[in-house]
């Protein structure tokens, strides 16, 4: 943040500035993850939001309006699908250089198609959850804020971020619990 600050003239531009950052760094977090479902691309996402920021305090008004939790909202959703864009050449480039690797080890790439289903598999379990689970849930293993830095995001106590957490775990775990069950069933099924 500091090398934000360093780009704005006033003591002014960078006392709002500060309160700006602290007030929507996540819900601008929040945006982004939703777009791009990716921890560290959404943080990226955040931190051009505030470098675009610096460059234009003149057209923010109070730090509390709805207009400027809008315009925010604009500048890092705009970031955040540049970012997918970009990931996406990224993306088709390391496929095919994935394919030549793959014709070189096999097992390896058995190796990797696993844990990347797992993975996949548990993400598509975390969207099944109902919002109220699910947010809590982001914001402290995907995120890794407190329970306080939690509840004050949500404008709740600790305590229901607590119980909200306790209950989006056993709901995950039901769920995947569930998921395992039904391949196993259509596994025998398919063997009969």
């Amino acid at each position: 943040m500091l090398l934000f600050l360093t780009m704005l003239d006033s003591d002014e531009e960078q006392s709002k500035f500060v309160q700006l950052y602290h007030k929507y760094r996540y819900f601008l977090w929040y945006l982004a993850r939703e777009r791009l479902q990716d921890d560290h691309l959404a943080e990226d996402a955040v931190q051009e939001t505030f470098l675009a920021l610096t460059r234009h305090m003149d057209k923010v008004g109070s730090v509390e309006s709805a207009a400027t939790r809008n315009f925010l909202a604009t500048i890092v959703k705009n970031k955040a699908t540049d970012l997918w864009r970009k990931r996406q050449g990224i993306m088709e480039e390391k496929e095919a250089s994935q394919k030549q690797e793959a014709e070189v080890s096999g097992e390896d790439v058995l190796d990797q198609y696993l844990v990347k289903e797992s993975y996949e598999r548990i993400l598509q379990a975390i969207q099944k959850l109902d919002e109220i689970y699910r947010v809590v849930f982001e914001y402290k293993y995907l995120h890794e804020l407190s329970d306080r830095e939690i509840a004050d995001l949500l404008g709740v106590t600790p305590k229901v971020v607590n119980v909200r957490i306790f209950r989006a775990r056993k709901k995950l775990q039901n769920l995947l619990r569930e998921e395992c069950g039904s391949n196993e069933q259509t596994k025998s099924g398919q063997s009969r």
